[in-house]
């Protein structure tokens, strides 16, 4: 069973990649993508995230493009990460299978001024970052969220 985190980042990210305008459709999107949501759970969802209905579609607030907060960067590294490496430039985070979106989307929400952006796979995001000096940097603060 995937994660509370995991469905709500998959939410932000079919919100923003599609016109979703109904609680039904939202949830045969998640379903189809490996999560199970009742009706309940979604309304949770919408409001925890912050969605509104606009133009007929769910989006996101100007008030949920904020900064997630540090609970929710330590229970998603906990939650997603596998393993973690740098090399130069490039910090590569491994996650279960079908979960590299959901960090990445998390990741980028985040802002680290470390971070130009991520690439994200089933299982694999690839941290671009501002300089090859950071790498050991972004990869200590990934790890403090594991402590």
């Amino acid at each position: 069973m995937l994660g509370k985190k995991a469905r709500q980042a998959k939410i932000i990210e079919l919100v923003r990649e599609n016109a979703v305008t109904s609680q039904k459709e939202l949830a045969r999107c998640l379903k189809m993508r490996g999560f199970h949501a009742t009706q309940s759970t979604l309304s949770r969802d919408i409001r925890e995230i912050g969605l509104v209905k606009a133009r007929g579609s769910y989006q996101l607030s100007p008030q949920s493009a904020v900064v997630p907060e540090d609970r929710l960067l330590r229970r998603t590294f906990r939650d997603l990460l596998v393993r973690v490496a740098g090399s130069g430039n490039i910090v590569m985070v491994k996650t279960p299978p079908g979960n590299g979106h959901s960090l990445g989307v998390v990741l980028d929400a985040a802002q680290w001024p470390e971070i130009l952006g991520t690439v994200a796979g089933d299982d694999t995001v690839f941290i671009l970052l501002k300089s090859a000096r950071l790498g050991a940097r972004v990869i200590r603060r990934i790890e403090e969220y594991l402590a």
